[in-house]
């Protein structure tokens, strides 16, 4: 199903999926840091498999950068870049099909809330820091690396823009060759 016409109705599905990821993220996290207390805090959901655990990460993701210091406005910057690119792409895309503008839109969202963590979340030690909350143990001595709702965000968003360029033919692919007749 496509999104007819001008660019304001794409604009405006992109728009509001993006505010509805990134609220759904900082709402989580703002929870998250009330209910579970200090970095450490933990709540069993589904004994042994997931938890909730509070941690603040001061780096990337997976902690590849342990400690980003004042690079983080580097990388608040590159998020809200990677949304005005996501955003001329929904706006320009014709026709415009709803699961790939809610994927553009969610991992907007995402980006936008670990950015703003970045910025603006201040850790118990007094500098910023991504909440973090969601712990998936996949054996008894191996967790996946805790994750908050924008990292599901943007890992469901590129799986959707994934799952919809399968689906959208490219041009040279949208007529079938015509078969040559038999002699």
């Amino acid at each position: 199903m496509s999104v007819s016409g001008s660019w304001k109705r794409p604009a405006l599905w992109f728009l509001a999926t993006t505010v509805f990821a990134g609220g759904c993220d900082l709402s989580t996290k703002t929870w998250a840091e009330r209910t579970l207390g200090a970095p450490g805090g933990t709540m069993s959901v589904f004994e042994p498999w997931l938890e909730l655990s509070l941690v603040y990460n001061r780096g990337t993701a997976f902690s590849l950068i342990p400690h980003l210091g004042d690079t983080r406005w580097l990388f608040a910057l590159l998020a809200l870049a990677v949304c005005a690119v996501l955003f001329v792409m929904a706006i320009r895309r014709q026709p415009v099909r709803r699961l790939e503008l809610l994927g553009l839109g969610i991992t907007a969202g995402g980006a936008l809330g670990n950015g703003y963590d970045r910025l603006f979340r201040i850790t118990p030690a007094g500098d910023t820091g991504v909440v973090d909350f969601i712990r998936v143990n996949l054996t008894s001595s191996y967790s996946w690396p805790t994750f908050n709702v924008a990292d599901a965000w943007i890992v469901i968003g590129v799986a959707l823009l994934l799952i919809e360029s399968w689906r959208r033919p490219e041009p040279d692919d949208a007529a079938p060759e015509p078969i040559p007749a038999a002699s």
